[in-house]
């Protein structure tokens, strides 16, 4: 896949982390995503559903083999992160927009609360 991540990544801490865990949401790894939730983590995709713990790793994959993913802007403060952008493959496309919360404003902390904002702009060719 190819992965385009923002090339500013400044001195914040959670600038990698955010980037990481969104190439591996793209990549549907689980284990990946897994590694930055918590065991009370909740992940909501707005408009749907919401999951807790580690499970959540496993519900939210894209609907299409990922072949491009491009995350135009990382933002973090504090215990606070976001990203957006978009995940292209199959002819089709998901413009999206993760809201991350850390569960303290230790750099290594892991993710507490997650929502998603996922839009699919190009539907899949039926």
């Amino acid at each position: 896949m190819e992965i385009t991540l923002p090339a500013d990544c400044g001195n914040a801490p959670r600038v990698e982390i955010v980037g990481n865990f969104t190439v591996h949401w793209a990549e549907g790894n689980a284990a990946g995503v897994a590694e930055w939730l918590t065991d009370t983590s909740s992940w909501t995709l707005v408009g749907q559903e919401t999951f807790h713990g580690f499970d959540a790793s496993t519900k939210f994959p894209i609907p299409f083999t990922p072949r491009r993913l491009v995350v135009e802007a990382i933002i973090t403060h504090g215990r606070l992160a976001s990203c957006d952008g978009y995940v292209e493959g199959d002819g089709a496309r998901i413009d999206f927009s993760h809201a991350f919360r850390f569960a303290s404003a230790v750099k290594t902390a892991r993710i507490a609360e997650l929502r998603s904002y996922c839009i699919e702009t190009r539907p899949r060719a039926s």
